[in-house]
Protein backbone atom coordinates (compact mmCIF):
# COMPACT_ATOMS: atom_id res chain seq x y z
CA UNK A 1 0.00 0.00 0.00
CA UNK A 2 3.18 2.57 1.03
CA UNK A 3 4.87 1.82 -2.24
CA UNK A 4 1.21 2.40 -4.36
CA UNK A 5 1.38 5.91 -2.46
CA UNK A 6 4.36 6.69 -3.30
CA UNK A 7 4.45 5.47 -7.13
CA UNK A 8 0.94 7.74 -6.93
CA UNK A 9 2.61 11.13 -5.57
CA UNK A 10 5.11 10.58 -7.73
CA UNK A 11 3.10 10.73 -10.91
CA UNK A 12 1.39 13.85 -9.61
CA UNK A 13 4.45 15.74 -9.16
CA UNK A 14 5.21 14.96 -12.97
CA UNK A 15 2.71 15.82 -13.78
CA UNK A 16 2.63 18.98 -11.79
CA UNK A 17 5.62 20.09 -13.27
CA UNK A 18 4.63 19.46 -16.33
CA UNK A 19 1.74 21.34 -16.36
CA UNK A 20 3.42 24.61 -14.82
CA UNK A 21 6.07 24.49 -17.43
CA UNK A 22 3.29 24.26 -20.40
CA UNK A 23 1.60 26.97 -17.90
CA UNK A 24 4.97 29.16 -18.13
CA UNK A 25 5.60 28.19 -21.85
CA UNK A 26 2.01 29.22 -22.73
CA UNK A 27 1.61 32.60 -21.05
CA UNK A 28 5.08 33.39 -22.31
CA UNK A 29 4.17 33.45 -25.83
CA UNK A 30 0.43 34.94 -25.57
CA UNK A 31 1.02 37.17 -22.81
CA UNK A 32 4.03 38.64 -24.24
CA UNK A 33 4.11 41.60 -26.91
CA UNK A 34 6.50 42.43 -29.02
CA UNK A 35 9.40 44.96 -28.67
CA UNK A 36 7.89 48.18 -30.82
CA UNK A 37 11.03 50.59 -29.45
CA UNK A 38 12.36 52.61 -32.37
CA UNK A 39 15.17 51.61 -34.22
CA UNK A 40 14.43 47.70 -32.67
CA UNK A 41 14.64 44.69 -35.18
CA UNK A 42 11.09 43.63 -33.53
CA UNK A 43 9.49 46.84 -34.74
CA UNK A 44 10.52 46.86 -38.33
CA UNK A 45 9.52 43.35 -38.52
CA UNK A 46 5.96 43.81 -37.06
CA UNK A 47 5.24 46.92 -39.42
CA UNK A 48 3.22 45.20 -41.86
CA UNK A 49 2.80 42.03 -44.11
CA UNK A 50 5.37 40.74 -45.37
CA UNK A 51 4.79 39.34 -49.11
CA UNK A 52 6.81 36.35 -50.67
CA UNK A 53 8.57 38.29 -54.21
CA UNK A 54 10.93 36.23 -55.40
CA UNK A 55 9.50 32.47 -56.88
CA UNK A 56 11.02 31.43 -59.81
CA UNK A 57 7.59 30.01 -60.73
CA UNK A 58 5.16 32.18 -61.80
CA UNK A 59 2.03 30.12 -61.19
CA UNK A 60 3.05 29.51 -57.52
CA UNK A 61 1.24 30.38 -54.63
CA UNK A 62 2.73 33.60 -52.76
CA UNK A 63 3.36 33.13 -48.86
CA UNK A 64 2.39 36.13 -46.83
CA UNK A 65 3.27 36.46 -42.96
CA UNK A 66 1.84 39.12 -41.30
CA UNK A 67 3.01 39.51 -37.34
CA UNK A 68 1.53 42.47 -35.31
CA UNK A 69 2.21 44.54 -32.53
CA UNK A 70 -0.23 42.13 -29.89
CA UNK A 71 2.24 39.44 -30.66
CA UNK A 72 0.40 37.34 -32.93
CA UNK A 73 0.81 35.88 -36.39
CA UNK A 74 -0.96 34.32 -39.15
CA UNK A 75 0.65 32.94 -42.37
CA UNK A 76 -1.04 32.53 -45.82
CA UNK A 77 -0.36 30.93 -48.75
CA UNK A 78 -2.00 31.82 -51.92
CA UNK A 79 -5.91 32.80 -50.39
CA UNK A 80 -5.58 29.79 -48.15
CA UNK A 81 -4.26 30.70 -44.51
CA UNK A 82 -2.02 27.67 -43.17
CA UNK A 83 -1.18 28.43 -39.60
CA UNK A 84 -1.65 31.26 -37.07
CA UNK A 85 -1.30 31.78 -33.12
CA UNK A 86 1.46 33.58 -31.00
CA UNK A 87 4.89 34.55 -31.49
CA UNK A 88 7.77 36.30 -29.73
CA UNK A 89 10.67 37.37 -31.25
CA UNK A 90 14.80 36.63 -30.07
CA UNK A 91 16.67 39.46 -32.07
CA UNK A 92 19.87 38.13 -30.74
CA UNK A 93 19.46 34.87 -32.72
CA UNK A 94 17.25 36.23 -35.40
CA UNK A 95 14.51 33.74 -34.56
CA UNK A 96 10.98 33.97 -34.20
CA UNK A 97 8.97 31.89 -32.30
CA UNK A 98 5.70 30.89 -32.82
CA UNK A 99 3.17 28.97 -30.78
CA UNK A 100 -0.13 27.46 -31.92
CA UNK A 101 -3.04 25.19 -30.97
CA UNK A 102 -3.47 21.95 -32.75
CA UNK A 103 -5.91 22.52 -35.13
CA UNK A 104 -4.79 25.90 -36.22
CA UNK A 105 -2.38 24.72 -38.92
CA UNK A 106 -2.82 23.15 -41.99
CA UNK A 107 -1.47 19.71 -42.92
CA UNK A 108 1.23 21.40 -45.55
CA UNK A 109 2.70 23.72 -42.34
CA UNK A 110 2.89 20.75 -40.23
CA UNK A 111 6.54 19.63 -41.37
CA UNK A 112 7.53 22.57 -39.79
CA UNK A 113 6.05 22.15 -36.54
CA UNK A 114 7.58 20.62 -33.32
CA UNK A 115 5.47 18.50 -30.09
CA UNK A 116 2.50 19.06 -32.14
CA UNK A 117 2.37 23.22 -31.06
CA UNK A 118 5.95 24.93 -31.45
CA UNK A 119 7.55 25.93 -34.52
CA UNK A 120 10.49 28.55 -35.37
CA UNK A 121 11.98 30.59 -38.47
CA UNK A 122 15.01 32.71 -38.84
CA UNK A 123 15.30 35.66 -40.41
CA UNK A 124 17.96 37.87 -42.11
CA UNK A 125 18.92 40.57 -44.94
CA UNK A 126 16.12 43.12 -43.09
CA UNK A 127 16.24 45.89 -45.17
CA UNK A 128 14.22 48.32 -43.92
CA UNK A 129 13.46 52.41 -45.04
CA UNK A 130 10.74 54.67 -44.79
CA UNK A 131 10.40 58.16 -45.93
CA UNK A 132 9.19 60.61 -43.51
CA UNK A 133 10.01 58.36 -40.57
CA UNK A 134 10.62 61.31 -38.51
CA UNK A 135 8.91 61.09 -35.11
CA UNK A 136 5.52 63.12 -35.13
CA UNK A 137 5.06 62.21 -38.73
CA UNK A 138 3.44 59.34 -40.55
CA UNK A 139 5.81 57.12 -42.02
CA UNK A 140 5.51 55.41 -45.45
CA UNK A 141 7.31 52.86 -47.78
CA UNK A 142 9.10 54.38 -50.23
CA UNK A 143 8.29 52.88 -54.11
CA UNK A 144 10.75 50.95 -55.33
CA UNK A 145 12.80 50.44 -51.90
CA UNK A 146 10.14 48.89 -50.10
CA UNK A 147 11.26 46.88 -46.71
CA UNK A 148 12.94 43.83 -47.47
CA UNK A 149 13.66 40.36 -45.26
CA UNK A 150 14.33 36.44 -46.15
CA UNK A 151 12.77 34.38 -43.46
CA UNK A 152 13.83 30.20 -43.38
CA UNK A 153 11.42 27.90 -42.23
CA UNK A 154 13.36 25.12 -41.20
CA UNK A 155 11.48 21.22 -41.22
CA UNK A 156 10.84 20.14 -37.36
CA UNK A 157 12.80 16.81 -38.39
CA UNK A 158 16.05 18.92 -39.15
CA UNK A 159 15.76 17.34 -43.03
CA UNK A 160 16.77 20.42 -45.74
CA UNK A 161 14.60 19.22 -48.46
CA UNK A 162 12.13 20.29 -46.38
CA UNK A 163 13.21 23.64 -45.52
CA UNK A 164 12.24 26.70 -47.50
CA UNK A 165 13.72 29.62 -47.34
CA UNK A 166 11.82 32.76 -48.43
CA UNK A 167 12.47 36.28 -49.80
CA UNK A 168 9.82 39.07 -49.15
CA UNK A 169 9.01 42.22 -49.44
CA UNK A 170 6.70 44.86 -47.13
CA UNK A 171 4.25 46.47 -49.19
CA UNK A 172 2.00 48.09 -46.72
CA UNK A 173 3.57 50.29 -43.71
CA UNK A 174 1.07 49.35 -40.86
CA UNK A 175 2.59 50.02 -37.54
CA UNK A 176 -0.02 51.63 -35.25
CA UNK A 177 2.29 54.30 -33.76
CA UNK A 178 -0.27 54.91 -30.76
CA UNK A 179 1.19 51.62 -29.55
CA UNK A 180 4.82 52.75 -29.90
CA UNK A 181 7.04 53.87 -27.23
CA UNK A 182 5.70 57.58 -27.59
CA UNK A 183 2.82 58.83 -26.37
CA UNK A 184 2.39 61.26 -29.25
CA UNK A 185 -0.30 63.32 -27.45
CA UNK A 186 2.25 64.57 -25.06
CA UNK A 187 4.82 65.44 -27.77
CA UNK A 188 2.19 68.39 -28.82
Amino acid sequence: MKVLKGILRFILVVIAVVLVFAIVIVCSYVLGSPDTQLGSETRKVVSGPWTEYANDDPNAELYVFDLNQQGEFKIVKGEKQIADGWFKIDEKSRKIKMLMLPDHYTEEYAKFVKFKVLSEMSYSNLEFQLKDAEFGKNPSIIKDKEPTISFLMSAADGSSADSLVLKCKMYEYTLDLYASEHDLTKER
